[in-house]
């Protein structure tokens, strides 16, 4: 799932199914996301603390969201990338929450790994 701003994360995270227990969530600071990521303190991360939920933070500022996530209480994992995070992850279903930049770059990547096949 793609969100760009505070209300937009809020409603994404309401998407997720409850009965997913791995996210993987992302977040770049590119112009295009706004380099600011002080609205991070604005996102009510509640929604993801499910029990035993794996939480995967990546992107260029991943750091950032997982001390965002910790405060939030909700333990997480750290990746550099989407497709590193995925790899953290059990085989299964995995739900993916990344902002405008994390997305396009994912898909990308997405793109060239088909292209190879």
């Amino acid at each position: 799932m793609l969100a760009k701003n505070p209300a937009g994360w809020q409603e994404a995270m309401t998407m997720i199914d409850p009965r997913v227990d791995q996210v993987v969530i992302a977040v770049n600071g590119q112009v295009p996301d706004g380099q600011d990521l002080s609205w991070l303190w604005d996102v009510d991360f509640a929604a993801l603390d499910a029990q035993g939920r794996r939480v995967v933070a990546c992107g260029e500022r991943g750091a950032d969201l997982a001390v965002r996530l910790e405060y939030a209480g909700i333990h997480c994992q750290l990746a550099p990338l989407p497709m590193d995070a995925l790899a953290l992850c059990r085989p299964g279903k995995v739900e993916m929450l990344l902002n405008y930049t994390a997305m396009r770059d994912f898909k990308t990547v997405l793109g060239e790994k088909g292209a190879r096949r």
